[in-house]
């Protein structure tokens, strides 16, 4: 008998496989997982290619699958009518992944603040309670992610462009990063329809970049930003009563040392001390799966 957890993203899904006693067995990697950006063909698909590397479901006791794109109820339907296929009949678990992010994270009470190309808070208290603030797409939500700074570095170039800022140094570095001199390529990749937020997201390293250095407005950027993810773990502190508690910083923009985390420590650490994950995501579906 075996346990697996799946960590299921936009760009690659994860599996880890742990023998009934919790020990490690191995982990491997595919494509894609979420539902809505994938479509229910390749999601089925990608659920028969996992469970195929397990071998056989019929042996495996239970399972947590946390991912990305969970909110649309087509996914616990989908993937109940999989495992029923596949001969699973153990236990197993569906939640997103910001809830394995935390559990892979730390054991005690906590918050993970995560920020990739989107943004969200999740906590969890002592009595089990949970609660997430943010999290809710780009186009209404997202703050101090890596699309709203990408976002707001072409909105200061575009104010270098015409006038309103006499700074250059952003309008300078996104036109290099583009590889054109025409300020009509930024207008071009912003508006473009093929243009996805990830893209958008990847130019807020250029915030980063000229902070380190002391640009004033790549620095207000990151503080704005910094501001926005205070705000999510500010809420989730309160609703929970988790004053004081650890808070892991996770996602792309704040898993390593820069000008960026620096600044998101600073305005967090009044909530409580701010720490690494002690484990991945995927880890974190594995010990879920073990406890149920």
């Amino acid at each position: 008998m075996f346990i697996a957890g799946i960590d299921g993203g936009g760009t690659h899904t994860r599996l880890e496989l742990r023998t009934a006693d919790n020990t490690l067995l191995r982990r491997q990697e595919f494509g894609p997982f979420n539902l809505n950006a994938i479509g229910e063909d390749a999601f089925r698909a990608r659920l028969r290619e996992v469970f195929t590397a397990c071998g056989k479901m019929t042996d495996c006791a239970r399972l947590c699958v946390g991912g990305a794109g969970i909110s649309n109820p087509e996914v616990g339907r989908i993937l109940e009518a999989e495992l029923n296929t596949a001969g699973f009949a153990g236990r197993w678990k569906l939640c997103g992944d910001q809830e394995i992010a935390l559990r892979g994270a730390m054991d005690d009470p906590g918050m993970a603040v995560i920020a990739g190309t989107g943004s969200i808070c999740f906590g969890k208290n002592a009595a089990g309670e949970t609660a997430r603030s943010g999290g809710y797409g780009h186009l209404i939500d997202d703050g101090g992610s890596g699309y709203a700074l990408g976002r707001d570095v072409f909105s200061a170039a575009v104010q270098a462009l015409d006038g309103r800022s006499e700074d250059h140094a952003i309008l300078d570095a996104v036109l290099e990063k583009l590889g054109s001199a025409e300020a009509g390529a930024i207008v071009s990749l912003v508006y473009k329809g093929a243009t996805d937020k990830a893209a958008i997201a990847r130019f807020s390293s250029i915030a980063l970049e000229l902070a380190e250095n002391g640009n004033q407005r790549a620095c207000k950027i990151l503080e704005l930003g910094a501001e926005e993810l205070h705000a999510l773990a500010a809420a989730v502190q309160r609703r929970l009563n988790l004053q004081g508690c650890p808070i892991a910083l996770l996602g792309g923009l704040l898993s390593e040392d820069n000008a960026y985390r620096r600044r998101v420590e600073a305005r967090l650490s009044p909530l409580g001390p701010v720490i690494y994950p002690a484990h991945d995501a995927l880890w974190g579906a594995a010990q879920m799966a073990w406890e149920l």
